[in-house]
């Protein structure tokens, strides 16, 4: 351990997004950074020797008091005791494909010709045949499957089996839960995986006008299926999730359908979040900003009475932070959160 100013992602994070970039992490910061480590990336093997050199080199840049451009103003480097992950990555979140069978009306993929355009779908299976051969992940390594859609990710089956059969049993995957995965089927049962789905709305209505498909019924008829297999040490492995998108379902209703609807399921786990993209274009809308702050105490607190787990999105963590930053006249206690 050792005590200066860092982040926990650039500590041991690794990011393979859609734009054939490689990042410390998936944040925006304030100012529109993003930490780039490789452009232009098309899933060949890695230098892992000149990565973490380069990582070390960043690392005795914030001892010393600075950081990386892409970095600055971000609201998550803080002075801490930071455990060194030497040549290890603690987590890796998978974001290479965009492809999806709805049209969340939130998502920025499927209407942006730019990222449909550029968008070069890539094998990463080699690569981490190599990491896990380099020992770069091991049992402890959380996996993070994002998108798209992805199960519609034509090496998703071949990458979540590579770890399964390594022992790795923090994989999380993000999934919109309309079309039936047996492969996500047996890592529930199995123990070996968590699944998130974002609902977004407590009813049929709201959930066509989000996701511009009406596969209400086919949702729950999955997620019926998918908790099935959980067992009492693993019901928290099934989480649904709320994003608040502003003017749309933004109201208590909705938050209070949903929960009561993923009661009726027997889910123990619900995720809150916020449209980021929203949140980033819209940051001097104070009103709405404290409207998505007090929904967020409304659903901690029915959380509370119906007991059900929760958990609030660092994205939501991030908007108070800034909120905060911005409005210093009006104070909100981030520790309402926990």
């Amino acid at each position: 351990m050792c005590r200066y100013r860092s982040c926990h992602s650039i500590e041991g994070e690794l990011f393979f997004n859609h734009l054939n970039k490689i990042s410390y992490c998936s944040m925006v910061t304030p100012d529109g950074g993003q930490p780039l480590l490789y452009e232009n990336y098309n899933g060949e093997l890695i230098d892992w020797d000149l990565f973490f050199s380069k990582k070390e080199e960043h690392i005795q840049l914030m001892k010393q008091g600075g950081s990386l451009e892409a970095c600055k103003n971000c609201t998550w480097i803080r002075e801490d005791n930071w455990k060194n992950f030497k040549k290890r990555f603690n987590y890796i979140l998978l974001n290479t494909w965009v492809k999806c069978n709805l049209q969340c009306i939130y998502c920025k993929n499927h209407n942006n010709n730019y990222i449909l355009d550029n968008t070069k779908e890539y094998d990463l299976l080699p690569v981490f045949k190599d990491m896990l051969d380099k020992n770069l992940i091991d049992k402890d390594t959380k996996i993070d499957f994002a998108g798209g859609e992805s199960t519609l990710d034509k090496h998703f089956n071949e990458i979540l089996n590579l770890f399964i059969d390594a022992n790795i049993s923090n994989i999380n995957i993000n999934s919109n839960c309309t079309i039936f995965s047996n492969g996500i089927l047996n890592g529930l049962k199995n123990g070996y995986i968590t699944l998130i789905t974002s609902i977004d709305s407590g009813d049929r209505k709201t959930f066509k006008k989000i996701k511009q498909k009406d596969l209400w019924t086919q949702l729950w008829a999955n997620i019926k299926k998918y908790q099935s297999v959980l067992n009492q040490e693993n019901l928290s492995a099934l989480k649904l999730k709320f994003i608040i998108v502003p003017s749309v379902n933004d109201s208590k209703i909705q938050i209070l359908k949903f929960l009561l609807k993923s009661k009726q399921y027997k889910i123990k786990s619900t995720i809150l979040n916020v449209d980021m993209h929203w949140i980033c274009e819209n940051e001097n809308d104070k009103k709405t900003m404290l409207k998505v702050i007090n929904l967020t105490r409304f659903y901690i607190f029915i959380c509370k009475l119906i007991k059900l787990e929760f958990y609030v999105s660092a994205h939501i963590e991030d908007l108070i932070k800034r909120f905060n930053l911005k409005y210093k006249d009006s104070q909100i206690d981030i520790e309402f959160i926990y």
